[in-house]
């Protein structure tokens, strides 16, 4: 299925400035492989996100780099769409009119590469948003416990959220210079033709550090979750009238499992008349069966039984020895 990206007439070229800084606050020198470690990640980053729809529909933007100054290491590079940096050829009046116009309320080609950055370190870190806000454009707003706020294409979150190997091997070519002479990488963007000691009077607007590198050399557990559903001759083995999560269901064909029920008609007519459970009662259930795994967690496997239906008695209401256990509080 296609995804459908920004307006790319709307998105303005930009510079993305990253500062790698030392244990001195500054950092004059990096390893010549971690450098070109770093400008392969910001490729294949880049190249992800534009998958992801967030820069329009159309090929990957091409990154240019500016000259380094002496100094803090500042590595800066021009995230261009809207021309061709060789031969200056544009999109005419309109596409220069819609650059000129994204410019004056940001720069934002290189601003979805910084959020990008910033919304896969909060993932590294298991950061969880406080609040999440999908948005009639296709984005999503993501608003974080310290107050700051990302906003990144509904397809760029999920890429970040699920980290799979091209997205966590970008990320750590990237922050390469973190593992050896930099211990801290500040990420700025800015339009195009904004000098550099301009974007660095301005707070970062993501910061990396050496442990988040760290993080994504760790090859991770594959997460998932997933569903089925089955329909199943039952036996209830213990019961908790205070709490429906704490049901053991015995079944004939998928084994015996802890059940949530949800099935409140069935709970309700428990308290009626002849309706109590006995240990020989026979039951046809619908479960829905949910097995998911997390990172660093065991798979589990949960039962939801959705459907309680008795098909046969058991024993008589006097007969106590063929009541199901309770379960202790």
């Amino acid at each position: 299925m296609p995804i459908t990206g920004r307006d790319r007439e709307e998105i303005a070229n930009g510079v993305v400035q990253l500062r790698f800084v030392g244990e001195g606050e500054t950092e004059n020198q990096i390893g010549a492989y971690e450098l070109a470690q770093t400008l392969e990640g910001l490729v294949e980053l880049t190249k992800e996100l534009s998958k992801s729809g967030e820069f329009g529909n159309g090929p990957a933007p091409d990154l240019r780099v500016r000259p380094v100054q002496q100094g803090s290491f500042v590595l800066e590079a021009v995230v261009w769409l809207q021309d061709n940096p060789i031969t200056g050829a544009g999109l005419g009046l309109a596409g220069v009119a819609a650059t000129a116009a994204a410019k004056q309320v940001g720069t934002a080609a290189g601003k979805a590469i910084v959020d990008a950055v910033a919304v896969g370190v909060r993932q590294l870190r298991g950061q969880k948003p406080v609040n999440f806000e999908p948005l009639e454009n296709g984005d999503v707003k993501v608003t974080w416990e310290d107050k700051s706020v990302s906003q990144v294409r509904g397809a760029t979150w999920d890429k970040l959220q699920k980290m799979k190997r091209p997205t966590r091997k970008a990320l750590q070519k990237l922050l390469a210079p973190l593992n050896d002479d930099a211990t801290r990488l500040e990420l700025r963007d800015a339009p195009e033709g904004t000098s550099t000691n301009e974007i660095l009077s301005q707070p970062p607007e993501a910061i990396a550090r050496r442990e988040d590198y760290l993080e994504t050399t760790v090859e991770p557990d594959d997460s998932f979750e997933d569903e089925d559903w089955f329909e199943s001759e039952a036996r209830i083995r213990s019961l908790d009238f205070d709490n429906n999560r704490k049901w053991r269901v015995e079944t004939t064909g998928h084994g015996t499992r802890q059940a949530i029920i949800e099935d409140v008609n069935f709970l309700a007519n428990l308290d009626r008349p002849g309706e109590a459970i006995h240990q020989n009662d026979i039951f046809w259930i619908k479960v829905r069966e949910v097995r998911s795994k997390e990172r660093g967690r065991n798979a589990t496997t949960e039962w939801i039984v959705t459907e309680v239906k008795r098909t046969k008695r058991g024993a008589s209401d006097g007969d106590t020895e063929g009541t199901p256990t309770p379960v202790e509080q």
